[in-house]
């Protein structure tokens, strides 16, 4: 067993690299390319090795399921190596290809979808709650620019946590009643 991959196994767990394959063979790849001198080691090399030494350890320290997976993603992006050709077609065009042919991208999409969908529906009913008639209004109340109101009306992403306090603040509610 090589370096990476005992590395991995410690910090992953011998489960969860045995259904990585891909990854586990890839580390033993690296490794074997790795017995060279460092000074023939390129620098790019060395920064991909540290990479995924530094992920194997956020794995251990990470308490979420969810963000351990992404974890996991970036280790086989990362031992892949493989050169990522920017999309030619729009933003929307590529996400669209992406929801179609990776069904967790797509199922995260929607959850994202719906959390959108559910903040607008209960921002919308306070501000109608509280009387305000105006994006304005909402802004001056809130510290917000109108643009910035207008963009969050638009339902184009969810607000950030700081510009949530500030329209619970404005609305004379907790934040957990926005989201």
């Amino acid at each position: 067993m090589e370096v990476l991959e005992l590395v991995a196994e410690q910090s992953l767990g011998k489960a969860v690299l045995a259904r990585h394959s891909d990854l586990k063979s890839g580390l033993r790849k690296i490794d074997r390319t790795g017995t060279r001198p460092a000074s023939e080691t390129s620098a790019e090399e060395k920064q991909r090795i540290a990479a995924i030494i530094e992920l194997c350890f956020e794995y251990i320290r990470e308490n979420n399921a969810e963000e351990r997976n992404n974890i996991l993603r970036t280790l086989d992006e990362i031992v892949k190596n493989e050169p990522i050709e920017l999309p030619r077609q729009s933003i929307e065009q590529w996400d669209d290809q992406l929801a179609s042919e990776d069904r967790e991208y797509a199922k995260l999409r929607r959850n994202d979808e719906k959390r959108i969908q559910n903040f607008l529906k209960k921002y919308f009913s306070l501000k109608h709650k509280v009387g305000f008639k105006t994006q304005a209004e909402v802004g001056k109340a809130a510290g917000l620019g109108r643009t910035q109101v207008t963009v969050l009306e638009s339902g184009e992403h969810m607000p950030q946590q700081k510009t949530l306090q500030k329209l619970a603040k404005a609305f004379g509610v907790d934040i957990t009643e926005l989201m």
